[in-house]
């Protein structure tokens, strides 16, 4: 178990880089569990642990269940897929009883029965504070135990949602009002007759334009005449 040695340093030395465990379909067996577990007991800093499809038994879940029992940052913890039995949901159960910081446990496919599931029942009776509780893939037929189980996490959910801030609540955003029909139409109207305005302007400048250009073209054509004439009549002095 080449992987397990670093894992279990960076646990013990409490990395705050490992926020999660992803320790699924490892071969992880009970013995490399209690070392984790021990691990795990001077931890905070991890958030989630996944343990799904390894080689974990009742024996293995009690001492792991043992070492999360005043835990106060592991809020996941997945075991589905094991072999934990109704023995091991007795450990979980007795967890839940004492940990107010779980939020969401996964024991799915690992031989748990009737007894099981209704001592997770019980223990969900004193606890407000699980979200979610998986037991699909197991051998429970009591529909009465389940829908217990059902309503309390319901009930759990519901509360951590009201307490959640008003910004967290899906609160409505409101939308600025529509337009009118009425409305858009005399703007559009007002946007005619600017560029209606525009364009007279345009062509009333033109035309000072015009009568400017052809008022120094005028007053050009004048002043040569004039020099003209004031050159002859010079000329004529001279020959007298």
């Amino acid at each position: 178990m080449l992987f397990f040695k670093p894992v279990l340093s960076q646990v013990s030395s409490n990395d705050p880089n490992v926020t999660t465990l992803q320790l699924s379909h490892k071969k992880l067996t009970d013995k490399l569990l209690v070392q984790l577990s021990d691990a795990l007991q001077t931890n905070s800093t991890i958030n989630e642990i996944w343990l799904t499809n390894n080689y974990i038994s009742e024996s293995g879940a009690g001492y792991f269940a043992n070492a999360l029992e005043n835990n106060t940052t592991v809020t996941e913890v997945y075991l589905g897929g094991n072999k934990i039995g109704t023995k091991g949901a007795l450990s979980v159960a007795n967890l839940l009883q004492r940990n107010r910081v779980i939020r969401e446990v996964g024991l799915e496919d690992n031989d748990i029965c009737d007894g099981g599931a209704k001592a997770l029942a019980e223990a969900l009776v004193g606890n407000d504070t699980l979200q979610t509780l998986k037991l699909n893939g197991n051998k429970i037929n009591s529909e009465e135990t389940l829908k217990s189980i059902k309503e309390i996490l319901q009930k759990n959910r519901d509360a951590a949602r009201k307490k959640l801030p008003p910004s967290h609540q899906g609160t409505a955003i409101s939308k600025p009002p529509k337009k009118s029909s009425s409305s858009r139409k005399s703007r559009s109207r007002s946007d005619k007759d600017r560029s209606k305005s525009g364009s007279g302007g345009e062509k009333e400048r033109d035309r000072d334009r015009d009568r400017e250009r052809r008022s120094r073209k005028s007053s050009s054509q004048s002043t040569t005449a004039a020099e003209a004439a004031s050159s002859l009549a010079t000329a004529a002095e001279a020959a007298s």
